[in-house]
């Protein structure tokens, strides 16, 4: 394995830890946010779906970087 591909994993650790972290706090703690509720409600009221949005794009970018490295065309 080469640099890269070790990078896309560790960015795909780290992306699949915080989304998973914030998915869980949000399903902990149910929230109403103006009428909202349920599963958005919940990442709304604790202002966590910016961070989630980030992090699934975090991970699917690692997971792309993976994907590239193990299945791209080499020279």
């Amino acid at each position: 394995m080469d640099k890269k591909m070790i990078f896309g994993i560790l960015l795909t650790l780290i992306g699949l830890f915080f989304s998973g972290f914030c998915f869980i706090d949000a399903v902990l703690h149910p929230w109403n946010c103006n009428g909202v509720s349920g599963l958005l409600g919940a990442f709304l009221g604790q202002d966590t779906l910016i961070p989630f949005i980030l992090s699934l794009l975090v991970m699917l970018l690692g997971l792309g970087i993976c994907f590239w490295r193990a299945f791209g065309k080499e020279k």
